[in-house]
Formats: structure tokens, sequence, C-alpha cells
């Protein structure tokens, strides 16, 4: 069974351009031991630590599988009404 610490926890940024290709920035935190971060729709995980190498093959096909979900939240992610506390 999984403690507290070692919860997988998923966020994700707003819809993001760069280089003319709409992305979104994932990171998935375990606890303090670990964090990887990817992005979708290309779902590769860019960089990570106190993962094992399945472990981010898990999450790669995840991103993938996922990608068009985790676009459309993203769409409704407004930094500045959240960062403002407007909802």
């Amino acid at each position: 069974m999984m403690n507290k610490d070692e919860a997988l926890r998923m966020t994700y940024s707003g819809l993001l351009l760069k280089d003319g290709e709409k992305m979104v920035r994932v990171c998935f935190e375990r606890g303090r031991s670990g964090y990887a971060e990817g992005i979708v729709p290309r779902g590769t995980i860019e960089k990570s630590s106190g993962f094992t190498k399945e472990e981010i093959e898990q999450l790669t096909v995840y991103l993938r599988e996922n990608a068009t979900d985790i676009i459309n939240k993203a769409k409704e992610v407004h930094f500045l009404n959240e960062w403002l506390g407007k909802k």
C-alpha cells in the first residue's frame, strides 16, 4: 500500500504556444522522492529524477493515451484569474 509520500500527483500548465506548436507542460511528483516533467501532445518526458526507466515508460504511455484530455483541461486554466483569486 502506498503511503502519502508515495502518492503520485500530476499538475499541468495552461495551453502554451511554442514555435507555432500548441502544447501543455505536465509534471508528475511523488512526494519528495521524485519528479518527471513532460509535454503533450508529444507524450515525451524531458526531465526526471527518482523514477525508474519502467516508470518513465509508463508515464510516457499515459501522456500519449491521455493527451487530448490533458489539453482540453489545460484550456480551462487561466493563470491570471487564479493568481488574483478570481474564478
